[in-house]
């Protein structure tokens, strides 16, 4: 959809013998078990790894039973694999000893390179170019392993490898070692187990995507969960995670690192409105990818998604539980996580009236009460009832303090789970930590709270209608119904001057034009006079706007009059508008004839330094900045990918046609943001605003009445 450099490829091979090597030369090994250097080998042999296994160390004749070698150059054959353990001024002269073809992968285990400042980010980039050189792959530096528990490739300087742990359909890529091995261990007593980990390290040269993308094409791996601080190359990730979404398998990630739009950027509209963490919002969205904000919530996901098959079902939610105030807990949560809380249908509610009390409730929520707390079997039926009914596409038994009857409705739920057609979840307070891992190895999610049951079962939801949306769109192929309304890009790349566009006013117009944008009909002036007679050629009333580059937001002061309607109104503002920056003999004043009736729209692009151009759209006019309810796209993007999106904001209903208002025209306005968005793909443009877009009545068009430009390096 948004195309990158052909990495996939190289890159899956490179993981593969990374991750799944048919021999390991472990550089710095050591036979003193209190050394780092000695680990990767102790879980290898614990694992009990198949392939050949090295020992490189000058130090030793043998290691552990197996014959140890004075350096790489002396292993007797090539090698898929070689850790590096040794202190980091060592590591490139190791390289350099590495004849083209002998190393395939290096998974750098040793510290002390960028991470620690410019010389070690100096020597980084030093062990990147001898790598390079030498047709190896890196993996790390800073890495604390990257296991493969399938087949016990188990590489590592973690501890928590000390237990021999079984392999699962979760895979895990991290930024972070010793967070990641925090999450494997926590997965691991949720009942939750990893096939794979891999801590990327300093992501010197493979990288979390590249991985990702290793991954997608790994039978054995149903789910790609991670932790990530930012991306060296955010298109790259872009392009894995949606071909993930088409593949089936859900990425989840704990993304950190939130920060606010760079100094240069929030020089515009789009700069303070498209922070950082928002473009990362929305290329998640667009991907599909699960984002959570804690360690807590990556568990709870993971419980689901691991519980579950993909994809999920419709949002009908059945919540059964004994307790009145947890219900309407359960509610409020699932009004926010996008789940539906439908009432029970007659005949759901004829089946409950004979297992339940006179007193209970038995719409949804369905409020068993107090008087089954000792019938496990009761409250199950309950359940079953529930997900029996065609109304209702998963359910949710909520109970509190469980303690007497713990096993018996652990039993209970284990044998609903063999037998139900529908999913469902536990929201058990007070459950344990050993039952609710033993109701996850029966595939019954349990959770100690009923709010991050319900969040998590909306993630997965949400997650399924992404995935049903990606099928739809491929299948559509939506660039191919785009036709003449595709951005005229190549013609405006032609019209463009040999040095470019001209940076005044007239050069900018001149641009957008180019690229098919409606700008307004409009004249410079400089005097009273000339405003006058370009107002009589556009007709009245018109609007007179300051142009300067002292004063970029025209409203603050008073640089914006409207509804001029003779030449003896128009000669006053104009003159009382240049009064205002007699300083400034490039200022000039902007007549234009009045546009009424529309909608005022906000679109604007920017170049974003880890996922590139961007377009963005929201209510514009004065209340941009003020409401900040955008919308946002990677550049280009078509005009279908535009619509899909703007049916999704929250400000929508506004171009609907609200309180008698008439609908607007949402095609051209999705034609305006396309074009946008392929203007700032092609030019050097740092941030774009329009604002505002006059989107008038349906069929009417759209117009561009206002607009600033700022170049890249200027």
């Amino acid at each position: 959809m948004h195309p990158t450099r052909d990495w996939t490829e190289e890159a899956v091979a490179a993981a593969k013998a990374l991750l799944c090597p048919r021999s390991i030369a472990i550089v710095g090994a050591s036979g003193d078990p209190g050394k780092l250097g000695a680990l990767p080998l102790q879980f290898l042999q614990k694992y009990g790894y198949r392939g050949r296994i090295f020992p490189v160390n000058p130090s030793y004749r043998e290691i552990l039973g197996l014959p140890c070698y004075p350096s790489i150059h002396d292993v007797p054959e090539p090698v898929d694999l070689m850790v590096v353990t040794i202190p980091a001024p060592r590591v490139a002269d190791l390289l350099a000893q590495c004849e083209p073809g002998r190393v395939r992968t290096a998974l750098v285990l040793t510290s002390g390179y960028a991470e620690v400042g410019p010389e070690g980010a100096r020597m980084q980039t030093e062990l990147v170019a001898l790598a390079r050189e030498r047709g190896i792959r890196l993996c790390g530096p800073n890495s604390v392993g990257a296991t493969n528990l399938w087949e016990a490739v188990v590489p590592a300087i973690s501890q928590a490898f000390d237990q021999v742990l079984p392999p699962g359909p979760v895979a895990f890529v991290t930024q972070s070692g010793a967070l990641g091995t925090a999450v494997m261990a926590l997965a691991g007593a949720a009942g939750i187990h990893l096939g794979y980990f891999i801590s990327t390290g300093n992501e010197a040269d493979l990288d979390f995507a590249d991985f990702c993308a290793y991954l997608i094409q790994d039978p054995r791996t149903r789910l790609i969960a991670g932790y990530v601080e930012g991306f060296r190359d955010g298109r790259k990730f872009a392009q894995v995670a949606r071909q993930a979404l088409a593949a089936g398998k859900p990425v989840i990630l704990l993304k950190a690192g939130r920060s606010a739009a760079g100094e240069a950027a929030a020089r515009s509209h789009t700069g303070a409105l498209t922070g950082a963490d928002a473009v990362y919002e929305a290329v998640f969205r667009d991907a599909g990818v699960v984002r959570v904000h804690s360690l807590e919530a990556l568990i709870d996901v993971l419980r689901v998604f691991c519980a579950f098959p993909v994809p999920p079902p419709g949002p009908r939610t059945a919540l059964v539980t004994h307790s009145g105030g947890t219900g309407v807990i359960m509610c409020d949560a699932c009004a926010e996580c996008g789940l539906e809380v439908s009432p029970s249908s007659p005949a759901l509610q004829e089946v409950l009236r004979q297992q339940l009390p006179p007193f209970a409730a038995l719409g949804n929520p369905i409020d068993m009460t107090a008087s089954v707390i000792f019938q496990p079997e009761k409250m199950v039926g309950c359940l079953e009832a529930a997900l029996a009914d065609p109304g209702f596409d998963l359910g949710v038994l909520s109970v509190n303090l469980m303690w007497r009857v713990r096993d018996k409705l652990s039993q209970a739920l284990a044998g609903l789970r063999e037998r139900a057609a529908k999913p469902f979840a536990v929201a058990w307070i007070g459950i344990g930590d050993e039952t609710a891992a033993r109701l996850q190895g029966a595939g019954v999610p349990a959770f100690p709270d009923p709010v991050r049951c319900i969040q998590a079962l909306g993630h997965w939801v949400r997650w399924g209608r992404a995935a049903a949306a990606s099928e739809s769109a491929t299948a559509s192929s939506p660039r191919s119904q785009v036709g003449a309304a595709t951005p005229p890009g190549p013609s405006a790349v032609a019209a463009r001057e040999a040095d470019g566009w001209p940076r005044d006013y007239a050069g900018q117009a001149a641009m957008l034009a180019a690229y098919g944008l409606p700008l307004a009909p409009w004249r410079l002036v400089r005097s009273g006079a000339e405003a006058a007679e370009a107002a009589a050629q556009l007709g009245f009333p018109v609007v007179a706007k300051l142009i300067s580059a002292a004063h970029t937001h025209k409203s603050d002061v008073g640089g914006v009059v409207l509804g001029l309607a003779d030449p003896a109104a128009v000669q006053a503002a104009v003159q009382r508008l240049l009064a205002l920056v007699s300083d400034d003999p490039a200022a000039a004043v902007l007549i234009q004839p009045m546009v009424g009736g529309a909608v005022e729209i906000f679109v604007g692009a920017q170049r974003d330094p880890v996922f590139g151009p961007c377009v963005v759209a929201g209510p514009g006019g004065i209340y941009v900045e003020v409401l900040r309810e955008t919308v946002l796209l990677l550049a280009p993007c078509t005009e279908e990918e535009v619509l899909t999106l703007l049916r999704q904001a929250r400000w929508y209903p506004i171009l609907q046609g609200v309180r008698g208002q008439p609908p607007r025209d949402l095609a051209a306005l999705a034609r305006v943001i396309a074009r946008v968005s392929d203007l700032v793909a092609r030019e050097p443009v740092a941030s774009l605003d329009l604002n505002p877009v006059l989107v008038r009545r349906e069929g009417e068009g759209a117009v561009v009445v206002d607009f600033r430009i700022f170049w890249q390096g200027g």
